[in-house]
């Protein structure tokens, strides 16, 4: 995104220049296969909740090697969900933006990428978020056994479903131009500045906030914050001994 922008600086210092190409075409591609990497990186932290507490005595599911090849096929899928707009030509050049972006006036196109982006991921979050709820009203003995484990995953899918709702909404902002051009046929001023920093900001909000809400990230930097410490004493004190050479 700053290299989109870092264009359409230029473009305004220079009106007569031009960017558009194939290049625009695919860095357009590849911002939004981000944005949809990003999205099915919500879906893989359901999964892992629903393996932690639906298949617990799986341990396979729970491996670290297992999810290496998740986050792997995740980036393989967002490749190839995105692809269709590529190949259909919906990142057109617009000079007054000196961008490439999905046209409101295509609808096609942007009903195309909302249903990947946003719908997907958000309909397969819920089934998860359903089928874990369900489970966990089921009374047995394992399952007390679990409770203090299970409610704490369940009370992080909730944080990632309420992470999720306040980064759509922030998406509104387009959605309201999109009705707008609709209704009136008629693109609002700085539509696609409105819409390149709401995407902007989401996907800001969505990388810190995943740090808050997943346990297993805090661990890492919390080790990390105890490690450097003991490492930079480790090192002070021998800088500070004086090793006998002997007789």
């Amino acid at each position: 995104m700053l290299l989109m922008y870092s264009y359409n600086l230029h473009g305004n210092l220079d009106p007569s220049i031009s960017f558009g190409g194939r290049w625009c075409q695919i860095r357009t591609y590849l911002a939004h296969v981000c944005f949809c990497a990003l999205y099915y990186s919500f879906v893989l932290q359901a999964i892992f909740r629903l393996f932690r507490i639906v298949f617990y005595r799986h341990k396979i599911f729970q491996s670290f090697g297992m999810f290496c090849i998740a986050v792997f096929l995740q980036w393989v899928i967002s490749f190839l969900w995105i692809l269709p707009n590529l190949l259909l030509d919906d990142f057109k050049y617009l000079p007054m933006e000196y961008n490439c972006w999905i046209s409101f006036e295509n609808l096609r196109g942007l009903i195309m990428v909302t249903v990947t982006i946003f719908n997907n991921p958000l309909s397969i979050i819920f089934t998860i978020y359903t089928q874990i709820i369900r489970y966990t009203r089921r009374s047995s003995e394992m399952q007390q056994r679990r409770q203090h484990s299970n409610k704490r995953d369940l009370l992080i899918l909730k944080r990632i479903v309420i992470l999720i709702f306040i980064i759509v909404g922030i998406g509104l902002p387009t959605v309201i131009i999109v009705i707008i051009y609709i209704c009136t046929k008629y693109v609002v001023a700085f539509a696609y500045h409105i819409q390149g920093l709401s995407i902007s900001l989401g996907v800001f909000i969505a990388s810190i906030s995943l740090i808050f809400i997943t346990p297993q990230i805090q661990e890492v930097l919390q080790n990390q914050a105890r490690v450097r410490p003991h490492k930079t004493r480790m090192m002070t004190l021998t800088q500070h001994t004086v090793h006998p050479l002997g007789d």
